[in-house]
């Protein structure tokens, strides 16, 4: 565990066992939760992207923990159903982004062996391998780097060890969803580096066949992410509108069935986003805002908060996420009820 991890783990152990999680818990938690992750690999320790990575174990861990106090895993489906008849019971909601194979071959088994139902979020994108995946090709850069320059941004970033190049990726991920020029700058040293995105994507993503063989589970729930994971908040009413109806459809075409729910890509939301993924005929939406599930929610169903879930995390801080500590200090001690 590098040395930002540990501390982050242990700042959630005082919080918790202090009893400062447990007071806010009578504010901040809501009576569910959802879990937001990404892909789930046998080991994270190598990945520079460790927060799109879930290992294994942690999985498993989670749902042990989750099992080991009572906390029910239930569809984003029945999620709703339980807020509509203010059940008291606590329960929380696993979603995973992007559409990773490995969300079949990796994250299936173990929701399975849990009887864990959860919703995958499809980039309709992965499936055809034509989105720019730039994310994918940052990690692939770091890894092969210990040094990286971007001169057109005047910035340096030395990575020769795991833990330099998980925070490389950290601080040039932050600069690229904050700054238009730093993802032109990263796509030009990707060309140059011969990095092909979408050749990454097609090894990491889904294929149609995949995506319609994750539906026959019974507890999977296949969700809408766009078509090109762009933050909607940034785009035109017309693409956003293209966005969410083109990746519905395609998906809906896939597997045969319906798709209800929606991931904003990056999180990006506003009320525009709210009313147009409501019109297209969504059910619910989510978010990357931080926060559990109240009651209150029933208004604000495009919306939805969500815990991330990723390589580091403890049973303190799984507690202070099912408590609504971060959401407590995420705002500042301001409204529980997240949504936008």
């Amino acid at each position: 565990m590098n040395t930002r991890a540990l501390l982050k783990s242990t700042v959630a152990a005082m919080v918790r066992y202090s009893g400062i999680s447990k007071a806010l818990a009578f504010r901040y938690a809501g009576p569910g939760t959802i879990f937001m992750l990404h892909s789930v690999v046998e080991d994270a320790d190598s990945c520079p992207d460790e927060f799109n990575r879930c290992p294994v174990a942690g999985l498993e861990h989670t749902l042990s923990w989750l099992k080991d106090n009572g906390i029910q895993v239930v569809s984003l489906d029945e999620a709703i159903e339980r807020l509509a008849r203010s059940s008291t019971d606590k329960f929380c909601v696993f979603t995973f982004d992007d559409g990773y194979i490995d969300n079949l071959t990796l994250a299936l088994p173990v929701m399975v062996r849990f009887d864990a139902p959860f919703t995958v979020y499809v980039t309709t994108g992965m499936v055809t391998g034509e989105i720019d995946a730039w994310w994918l090709g940052l990690a692939a850069l770091i890894r092969g780097r210990d040094r990286l320059e971007f001169p057109e941004l005047d910035c340096r970033f030395d990575c020769m060890d795991q833990a330099s190049k998980k925070r490389t990726f950290a601080a040039i991920d932050a600069l690229v969803k904050s700054n238009s020029e730093a993802l032109a700058a990263l796509k030009m040293v990707l060309a140059k580096s011969g990095i092909d995105c979408r050749a990454l994507v097609r090894a990491e993503g889904l294929s149609a066949e995949q995506v319609r063989w994750l539906a026959t589970s019974p507890l999977v729930t296949i969700g809408a992410h766009g078509v090109r994971h762009i933050n909607l908040a940034r785009a035109s009413v017309a693409e956003v509108e293209r966005e969410m109806a083109v990746s519905r459809r395609m998906l809906e075409h896939i597997i045969d069935r319906d798709v209800m729910h929606f991931a904003y890509p990056f999180g990006g939301c506003c009320k525009r986003e709210t009313q147009i993924a409501r019109s297209v005929g969504f059910r619910t939406a989510v978010t990357t805002q931080r926060g559990t599930l109240f009651a209150e929610h029933l208004r604000h169903l495009y919306a939805l908060p969500r815990e991330p879930i990723f390589c580091k995390h403890t049973p303190s801080s799984l507690q202070c996420k099912i408590n609504g500590t971060y959401r407590a200090f995420h705002s500042r001690l301001g409204d529980p009820v997240a949504h936008m």
